[in-house]
């Protein structure tokens, strides 16, 4: 009877151990309920709003497919990629997109990563610093000011 107790007791400590090994969320994943905060670059004076939204569409096109478009409204979304925390490998576990928004006056460009992880159905929702601070890079090497 005691070696029956022992080894449920051992199964009930070891199964959940078993089942999240290897699945952790990558250092550079944040927990937040709302996506994650924005990140500002603002638009050189020199370029007009078309160039900008342009040059910042193609910057986000190259790394991700864009999911929605407004040139209007100034709006990028991308759909969820799933490669991107593990260099080119597809993962179900973690998934990230960016969302990009121009200020009304077109002259200021928000980003926001957004980060999910854990998988179908318990998604835990949250942002990506690492990839966050890539994109808000790239925007800025083609439309940012030197003063911000």
């Amino acid at each position: 009877m005691k070696k029956a107790i022992r080894l449920l007791i051992a199964a009930i400590i070891t199964i959940p151990m078993i089942a999240s090994c290897g699945i952790s969320a990558p250092k550079s994943f944040k927990k937040a309920y709302d996506g994650g905060s924005w990140s500002t670059v603002m638009v050189r004076d020199d370029l007009s709003y078309d160039r900008a939204f342009g040059e910042v569409m193609d910057v986000i096109g190259r790394q991700f497919e864009l999911d929605m478009i407004s040139k209007e409204g100034g709006y990028l979304r991308t759909n969820w990629i799933y490669t991107w925390n593990k260099k080119g490998k597809y993962t179900e576990k973690y998934r990230t997109r960016i969302i990009v928004k121009f200020s009304s006056d077109k002259r200021r460009v928000d980003i926001k990563s957004e980060a999910e992880f854990g998988g179908e159905p318990r998604w835990v929702k949250g942002f990506d610093t690492a990839l966050l601070t890539q994109v808000k890079q790239d925007i800025m090497g083609v439309v940012g000011s030197t003063v911000l």
